[in-house]
């Protein structure tokens, strides 16, 4: 491969020696140099390099200013540092500021500059990989926080042996749980007292099932009653990881289309009710009533009132109906 590399140093003949040195080593490298620092930072701002040599004792700019100027504007090119002494005061500042490695011109050979070199292209590589690892993690917890907000579904862990409980933003919001040492307490305490044994009684019997499944009514601090979904999987002897959904809103469809399905059964009940009545009366009513004298009123009320009453029977049947119906 061929590098691409900057040296910087206000000596020519210590440039000289430098491209001379590097030219025995076999490598194919696209060399530039400069004398001064304040060139140099204006070239790495245009040009990519593969690693650049900068000299220590400059006029003007110093080796380390010109270091640090690097690198606000550039983490990740390999910088080496060429020295004249060794100072470990000196060399311990620059790797501080960001030099990845260091040369003695007394030093300086062939091969010290290839080994240099190929250190330095794995370096880069390294930090390379490291950004766009770092940068595609952060690009799936983006999409992650997103599709969580619109989906209305947060993740969560905990470990049983430290009681940490850990939620992502989204479960937060769901569940009204802030960033606090009490936040499973907080938690465990919105409960509605009915579902809090169903929720106990899962916990308690994780190590047997290893997952749960469970939907159970919560607190907020509006006061309103929630319906949340929780599911867990035991991961390891101490880990517990899941995700919490508020389900409010289906829960309260799926009540809607029960509550229309009950009404029509209901209906069909009733109108059902109303036929046998209506056969029996003209079976067996209509002949005796006929035989009296104020037959007609007395046909006309008897049949009025069985209207009148079917409605409040249809009602008195959706209520009991409905009663075996509920949110948890």
């Amino acid at each position: 491969m061929k590098y691409n590399v900057l040296v910087v140093d206000d000596n020519e003949e210590d440039i000289f020696f430098f491209k001379r040195a590097l030219s025995a080593t076999a490598l194919e490298v696209d060399l530039s140099s400069t004398y001064d620092g304040s060139k140099a930072i204006e070239l790495v701002t245009k040009e990519p390099y593969d690693c650049i040599f900068l000299d220590y004792n400059m006029p003007g700019y110093d080796g380390l200013e010109v270091l640090k100027k690097i690198r606000q504007t550039n983490s990740y090119t390999p910088v080496v540092m060429l020295t004249g002494q060794k100072d470990q005061q000196m060399i311990i500042k620059l790797m501080q500021e960001g030099a990845n490695d260091y040369l003695s011109k007394d030093s300086l050979s062939s091969e010290s500059l290839r080994i240099s070199l190929e250190n330095a292209r794995r370096i880069y590589l390294m930090k390379q990989e490291k950004y766009q690892a770092e940068k595609a993690l952060k690009n799936s917890e983006a999409r992650l926080a997103e599709a969580q907000r619109i989906g209305h579904i947060g993740n969560w862990e905990f470990d049983t042996r430290t009681k940490s409980f850990v939620l992502s933003d989204e479960a937060m919001r769901i569940s009204e749980s802030y960033h606090d040492n009490k936040r499973l307490l907080n938690f465990c305490r919105k409960i509605h007292y009915k579902d809090f044994h169903l929720f106990k009684e899962t916990i308690k019997n994780l190590e047997v099932k290893q997952t749960f499944d469970i939907t159970f009514r919560y607190l907020r601090w509006a006061k309103n009653e929630n319906c949340i979904n929780l599911k867990g999987t035991m991961v390891s002897e101490n880990k517990i990881i899941g995700t919490i959904q508020d389900v409010t809103k289906l829960k309260s469809a799926l009540l809607e289309a029960q509550k229309a399905s009950i009404k029509t059964k209901a209906t069909k009940i009733v109108l059902a009710i109303a036929i046998v009545i209506f056969l029996l009366s003209e079976a067996v009513l209509d002949p005796v009533i006929d035989s009296l004298t104020a037959s007609l009123i007395i046909s006309l009320s008897f049949k009025g009132s069985i209207a009148v009453a079917l409605k409040p029977i249809e009602s008195l049947l959706e209520r009991i109906m409905m009663s075996r119906v509920s949110l948890g």
